[in-house]
């Protein structure tokens, strides 16, 4: 009798737990597909996101380059102006650069021809012209007349 009840006890353990095991499991996540539509979803906003900050930085760079042109233009003037009232005569710079109060960032004084990195200004003894590389490696230039002070508008270079 004691073999048989311990022979019970024992069919009962292992029926419970062949019923816990048998538990329906419920599974925590996402499904494949949703994870391919999310990642469809991310492709088209970035399609349409990255043109749009490749024309602000554009833009910007280009503004940039308005306010340094308009601020060495403005120093030309200066400079022209204090020599009517020392010699009584109007003459600009040969550099303009070299009348500004603050030089912009990148300005290599040291470079007389084309800039050749990122952010560079220089100014062209030889030519005559302010020029500017981007980061985006386009390089622009802008004439300047050392006889009458004026800059030319912005070229390709």
């Amino acid at each position: 009798k004691q073999v048989m009840s311990q022979l019970l006890v024992a069919l009962d353990n292992e029926k419970t737990l062949n019923n816990y095991m048998k538990l329906p499991i419920k599974n925590k996540g996402f499904t494949m597909v949703e994870l391919i539509i999310v990642m469809v979803l991310l492709g088209i906003l970035a399609a349409i996101a990255i043109p749009r900050m490749g024309s602000t930085i554009s833009s910007s760079e280009e503004a940039s380059e308005d306010a340094v042109i308009g601020a060495m233009k403005s120093a030309v003037e200066l400079y022209a102006m204090d020599q009517v009232v020392l010699n009584s005569e109007k003459s600009y710079p040969s550099n303009p650069f070299e009348q500004m109060d603050k030089a912009p960032k990148g300005y290599n004084e040291d470079n007389s021809g084309d800039p050749s990195t990122d952010g560079e200004w220089t100014f062209n003894n030889s030519g005559n012209y302010v020029a500017h590389f981007r980061n985006d490696n386009t390089k622009y230039k802008w004439s300047y007349d050392y006889e009458t002070g004026e800059f030319g508008v912005r070229v390709d270079l």
